[in-house]
């Protein structure tokens, strides 16, 4: 596995890189980076080049970027897939990173093989009120009370992990973006646009668990891509790669090889 960037106007896109085939371009949501997937990657990677990026404003990408938005993250994507001489690519996208998948299939459709959004962030609901924790927390508490509500698994739920957790994201000043972030994600396309123009065969994925996004939701974002498929995986919160990582994997490499 490699690593690497581009140049994205002004800004740099980070992105991780491993083996032969067609290509699959992979996004992590808020709070997540490129180094989450490295299972799925592997598991890929004896039938598919793929790529995980890092958002603009996360990981090794440009903290202070230029434009957050949906589009802007899209068009990174798009940046990348040029760069790297890919006509076609596979889009997976999680929470945040599956709104932008999303986004970027409805407008790059040319350019998109087939989708796959796993608990995506976007649909216009997730904007009214306040979200139940904090995505960007003051604390270790604001912390544990997060990843209960994102990972199912039980070795996410303990003080240690918290405690790791929190001085990792301080570490990574990426509470810094906030400011921009928000007016960003607010201002973007939601899924209830994007998502009825979609034209690549499309698979969304939830975890049962998910206590950010709950279940319920599922039937109602795969209803607004005609033909979309559903799975649901059991003891699986809003990161089923995390929580159910073989479950996860052999459902995207059955979809992808179909």
């Amino acid at each position: 596995m490699s690593g690497g960037s581009i140049a994205v106007g002004t800004d740099t896109l980070a992105y991780l890189k491993t083996g032969q085939g067609p290509a699959v371009v992979i996004v992590h949501g808020v709070g997540g980076h490129k180094e989450d997937w490295q299972q799925t990657m592997l598991a890929l990677a004896a039938s598919h080049t793929v790529y995980a990026i890092d958002m603009l404003g996360f990981g090794g990408s440009t903290r202070a970027a230029s434009d957050y938005s949906m589009p802007a993250q899209a068009a990174a994507i798009a940046a990348l897939l040029k760069a790297e001489g890919i006509e076609q690519a596979d889009i997976v996208g999680n929470s945040v990173g599956g709104w932008v998948a999303a986004t970027f299939a409805a407008t790059y459709p040319q350019a998109t093989a087939r989708l796959i959004v796993v608990d995506p962030a976007g649909f216009e609901a997730m904007f009214k009120g306040d979200p139940p924790v904090n995505l960007f927390p003051d604390d270790v508490g604001q912390m544990k009370k997060l990843l209960e509500y994102v990972l199912h698994s039980d070795f996410a739920h303990t003080d240690a992990f918290a405690e790791q957790a929190y001085r990792g994201f301080v570490a990574s000043n990426e509470k810094s973006i906030v400011p921009a972030l928000f007016p960003a994600l607010v201002g973007s396309p939601k899924l209830e646009a994007v998502m009825p123009q979609i034209t690549a065969p499309t698979l969304v994925i939830w975890g049962k668990e998910d206590k950010l996004f709950p279940v319920q939701l599922a039937p109602y974002i795969a209803g607004l891509t005609p033909g979309a498929k559903t799975v649901v995986l059991e003891a699986a919160s809003h990161f089923p790669q995390l929580d159910q990582p073989a479950r996860f994997n052999t459902v995207v490499k059955g979809f992808l090889g179909e």
